[in-house]
């Protein structure tokens, strides 16, 4: 019997220190649920979270070649489709571009800005092809003439002065007044394009004049009665 008796005592110690284990966990559940918590969450100066500015490229050219009748300021991103009605993002050159002959220039003035509540930008000419590329060539897209005619883009020309005699000034993108270049010509300088002043109006426009030239030295005949379709990109990054 008092072996018994001995068992029984330490069958009641091992339940006592077993509820005393169990007491110990619901001790530290309800001290934790004492704690005082705070939250903070990220904040940009308003009443949301961290985001991001605007950055927005707009062009706009003109129905004629002396700045004249200019076209709504639109977006372009894609490579345009030609023919086409619409008449924002065609740089219009003049009647003499259709009746080039070897000497002879056309002018065109376009312009590029940052849009309504967009920060400063700066802009490049980053690509210059020939619609289709060299796969296409046909009389009204013709590869021949594309690779025979030069160019100069100049930046900060009144469009008024987007012309044979009145080209002084401004800062040259690519080629020069002594040096027109080949059509496929790209460039590195940089045209700065000012923030927008709010959300509802845009920053200042900048100014950009192209000259195609058909060389004086082009003495291929079988370009005669032919036409190409240029094309040109301008991409754009944040001013740092």
């Amino acid at each position: 019997m008092v072996a018994k008796t001995s068992s029984n005592k330490a069958t009641k110690v091992r339940a006592l220190l077993a509820g005393g284990l169990v007491l110990g966990v619901g001790a530290a559940f309800t001290l934790a649920a004492w704690t005082d918590n705070e939250w903070v969450f990220g904040n940009s100066g308003g009443d949301n979270g961290p985001g991001t500015l605007t950055y927005h490229m707009e062009q706009n050219t003109f129905s004629n070649t002396n700045g004249s009748g200019a076209d709504a300021w639109s977006d372009k991103p894609n490579i345009p489709t030609v023919p086409s009605s619409a008449t924002d993002g065609a740089l219009t050159f003049g009647a003499i571009s259709a009746a080039l002959k070897p000497g002879d220039t056309a002018y065109a003035p376009m312009q590029l800005r940052a849009a309504a509540g967009s920060e400063a930008l700066t802009a490049t000419l980053a690509e210059a092809v020939k619609l289709g590329g060299n796969a296409v060539d046909t009389t009204t897209n013709s590869l021949a003439l594309y690779n025979a005619l030069t160019y100069r883009a100049v930046q900060g020309v009144n469009p008024a002065n987007c012309a044979a005699g009145t080209l002084t000034g401004g800062t040259d993108i690519v080629g020069s007044a002594a040096t027109s270049v080949p059509l496929t010509t790209v460039s590195a300088t940089a045209i700065s394009l000012p923030k927008g002043v709010d959300a509802t109006t845009a920053g200042a426009a900048v100014n950009v004049c192209f000259a195609i030239t058909l060389p004086s030295a082009v003495t291929d005949v079988t370009l005669q009665g032919k036409q190409t379709v240029p094309l040109w990109r301008f991409t754009s990054i944040v001013s740092s």
